[in-house]
């Protein structure tokens, strides 16, 4: 009798946990508590940052995932409707201080609007055709929201989300630099300093510096002991892809010409450090010579620290 009732026990035990891992197959380790299917964006916290690496040819990109939320217990198949909405980055931008330029129509697309969810097929990706440098300056988002769902919800948590778009070349990223700037006025002539500055892509061999602290596109310079950010000068770095030797540009519409010809400086980037030697100015009178009285002339070391 003993054993009849340890085997009848061995059997009930099996049962009850074979029946739970079938339930976990589906659900993972999260107990169903909604027998209410809900559908939402994959990224509850409703933001997320998608990074291209830079070209001027339309890619398709995988953004997140439209999905039943993991809790909901599902018996039917959902048809989902999703838009893009420039509505969603501005509401973001107000709620969180934030700056995105929204990105519409027709500079991105969806690959696809519509979705069809089941308890078979809970999850499927949302991806965008768009052409990396039409979005590769400034700080720009696309924002989407669900539309609709037959036989469901929309979820009031996850229902929308912002994509911070950043692109990106092999020279995109956190730098340390070592600088020194050359002013006739400035004592004692060449001032060094040191900062740390991103360099954000602006074409396939061009990045564009940077400066955190100022919160913007400069080139910080120690002037009589203070450093400071040249608000009329965008320096804009080009690496040649065959001799590694590098340009400085100034980007600041209508501003002072950049010259990257300092006598005896090899203006260039070292691809097995990753580092960017660069030396520029302006004033040169006559043509790129120095000349103390009137120069003005930065000498970058700018050193990879890591992505941004």
């Amino acid at each position: 009798m003993r054993s009849v009732t340890s085997k009848l026990f061995f059997l009930l035990f099996a049962a009850a946990f074979l029946s739970s891992c079938k339930k976990n197959v589906v659900f993972g380790d999260v107990a169903i508590n909604t027998f209410r299917p809900i559908v939402e964006f994959s990224e509850v916290s409703g933001f997320k940052s998608v990074a291209m690496d830079y070209t001027s040819n339309q890619v398709t990109v995988d953004i997140t995932d439209i999905r039943y939320m993991i809790r909901s217990e599902v018996s039917k198949e959902s048809a989902v409707k999703i838009v893009i909405s420039t509505n969603v980055v501005n509401d973001y931008n107000t709620a969180n201080g934030t700056n995105y330029t929204p990105v519409g129509v027709p500079l991105f697309s969806l690959e696809n609007d519509q979705f069809t969810l089941s308890p078979s097929e809970r999850s499927q990706p949302v991806r965008i055709r768009i052409k990396p440098s039409d979005v590769a300056i400034g700080e720009n988002a696309i924002g989407i929201s669900i539309f609709e769902v037959t036989n469901g919800e929309i979820s009031q948590i996850a229902g929308k989300l912002v994509i911070a778009l950043s692109v990106k070349n092999q020279y995109d990223g956190v730098y340390s630099l070592d600088g020194a700037f050359y002013h006739p006025t400035s004592s004692p002539g060449y001032d060094p300093f040191t900062i740390e500055v991103e360099m954000h892509t602006t074409g396939p061999n061009s990045v564009k510096m940077y400066v955190p602290d100022f919160g913007g596109y400069y080139h910080p310079g120690l002037f009589g002991g203070v450093l400071n950010a040249f608000g009329s000068q965008e320096p804009e770095y080009t690496v040649n892809s065959v001799t590694n030797a590098v340009t400085v540009q100034n980007a600041f519409p209508g501003a002072v010409t950049f010259y990257t010809m300092a006598p005896g400086f090899n203006s260039r980037y070292d691809p097995a450090t990753k580092t960017i030697y660069a030396k520029f100015g302006y004033n040169y009178s006559p043509g790129p010579t120095f000349n103390p009285a009137t120069n003005r002339e930065w000498t970058d070391v700018l050193t990879y620290i890591g992505p941004r």
